[in-house]
């Protein structure tokens, strides 16, 4: 039985009023739900505390609106986007001079939007830049930069990043002072790590995407960009 397949069975369970099967999801997602808010502020302090009572309502929501009958997102990564919405909506609210800090620092983080059926994988197909509209929710830019970051050489990460901005294979060739096959190579190669991500844990912006991999290095690129 796979994890989504778990996941789906408890899910059932739960909503037939078995509390066992929901306190076992919940349980298994709290790690999540702690791993989320120590990105935004150290982990034990009141403001900590705060976010994951909110991201526990977040994954509560998850649990009782997923869909499953539905097989494009699985329930782990439709649990994330609920958190992150959930603890993000926590700090805009916030009025006193210590939330102002975390908002200011989360409000510029941009966020791609996007329509069912499209992923990030459709805008590095084409060097013509549409937004994109994402099933059911926002993805946060900062975690969808996280894992370009960890999974993406530098060079292959710039362009990304460089597409992402609307930049076309000409425009980036000049900025960046690479032919233009060099960086449709890195678009390719790119495209397919993050395909490869897509099949397996079937969201970009999942949690089970792992922080640490093996990357190439590039000898011939030093530009800085962000996303």
């Amino acid at each position: 039985m796979t994890n989504q397949e778990r996941d789906v069975e408890l899910l059932t369970r739960a909503r037939q009023g078995n509390e066992q099967a929901k306190e076992t999801l919940v349980k298994k997602y709290m790690p999540m739900v702690r791993h989320i808010v120590t990105g935004y502020c150290p982990y034990g302090s009141p403001e900590a505390e705060d976010m994951v009572q909110e991201g526990l309502i977040g994954l509560l929501d998850a649990v009782n609106e997923y869909d499953c009958g539905q097989d494009k997102v699985k329930f782990s990564s439709f649990a994330y986007l609920c958190v992150v919405r959930k603890i993000y909506n926590y700090i805009r609210r916030a009025n006193n001079s210590k939330h102002r800090a975390l908002t200011g620092a989360i409000s510029l983080q941009s966020y791609i939007d996007g329509d069912e059926g499209r992923t990030v994988m459709d805008l590095l197909s084409s060097s013509q830049l549409d937004p994109v509209e994402e099933y059911e929710e926002k993805w946060t830019s900062q975690r969808l930069r996280q894992v370009l970051h960890n999974h993406l050489s530098m060079f292959e990460y710039a362009v990304v990043v460089l597409l992402l901005k609307g930049f076309s294979l000409r425009e980036i060739q000049r900025k960046v002072g690479v032919d233009v096959k060099s960086i449709d190579n890195a678009r390719t190669r790119a495209r397919a790590k993050l395909s490869r991500i897509m099949n397996r844990y079937g969201s970009l912006v999942s949690h089970e995407v792992p922080d640490r991999v093996r990357k190439r290095q590039d000898l011939y690129l030093k530009v800085r960009v962000t996303l």
